[in-house]
């Protein structure tokens, strides 16, 4: 497979020794941001489960609303000024709307949407500061249109990310915070090869323009691209990042 070889430091400079908070930063996308920005020797506020390096770690389930709320606001008063923000976390559930309770539809959006929605707001204090910040929230072409595969609570989460990117980037213009999604199509991940059968997956591959599935990389520089001063003109839009899929 095709993987071009970019050099961060090069593309990305502007990033060196900023402050961005992540989630989702343990596997797949979220675990490449994660491997760029620490690269760049940016200072990380990781918000999640598992403890990574020598970064500011916080503990927290992201179905527990309550306890993000504490969290973030003790990051808030901990840390004056933040420049960024990528929401990677997600999860999913390869279910019909039949077999949805309403526990497994919380549970999703819970993490998906609702924890980017607190920390974006509990934040917006410490963005202004920074006077140029960049908040990113990992969507899915399947916010756009539809799933075959995934659940009706999966793509209502990131269909809403799509949309509170679009509002949060008319509140928070303003004070110079742009706010972004991308819109991956199926990336090669962990969580993909337990969604999906290797034919399943051989056929989608196949109906792709460019002939092969995303990679991690493909899609985290993207986001490192939205952190970026590259682009200070972009906001409320989200970037399909999808081989040519939409």
């Amino acid at each position: 497979m095709f993987q071009p070889k970019i050099s961060k430091d090069i593309f990305f400079k502007d990033l060196k020794d900023k402050t961005f908070v992540l989630t989702g930063y343990s596997s797949g996308i979220g675990e490449e941001v994660f491997n760029y920005l620490s690269l760049l020797n940016c200072n990380l506020i990781l918000i999640g489960r598992k403890k990574k390096y020598n970064h500011r770690f916080y503990r927290c389930d992201l179905t527990n609303q309550r306890d993000l709320e504490k969290i973030t606001k003790k990051i808030s008063k901990q840390n004056k000024e933040i420049h960024g923000f990528v929401h990677c976390a997600g999860i999913n559930e390869v279910k019909s709307i039949s077999n949805v309770t309403l526990r497994n539809w919380n549970k999703v959006l819970s993490v998906n949407l609702t924890s980017a929605f607190i920390i974006s707001k509990i934040l917006k204090e410490n963005f202004k500061i920074s006077k140029n910040s960049s908040i990113v929230y990992v969507s899915s072409i399947a916010g756009h249109r539809k799933s075959l595969v995934s659940g009706v609570h999966y793509v209502s989460s990131k269909s809403g990310l799509i949309g509170l990117a679009k509002q949060l980037s008319h509140e928070f213009g303003k004070y110079n915070i742009r706010v972004n999604c991308i819109s991956p199509s199926q990336t090669a991940t962990k969580m993909l090869s337990k969604s999906m059968t290797k034919k399943q997956i051989k056929k989608l591959t196949s109906s792709i323009p460019l002939k092969r599935l995303g990679t991690v990389q493909d899609q985290s520089l993207v986001i490192l691209f939205l952190l970026s001063s590259l682009s200070s003109y972009i906001t409320g839009t989200s970037i399909n990042v999808d081989g040519g899929q939409i």
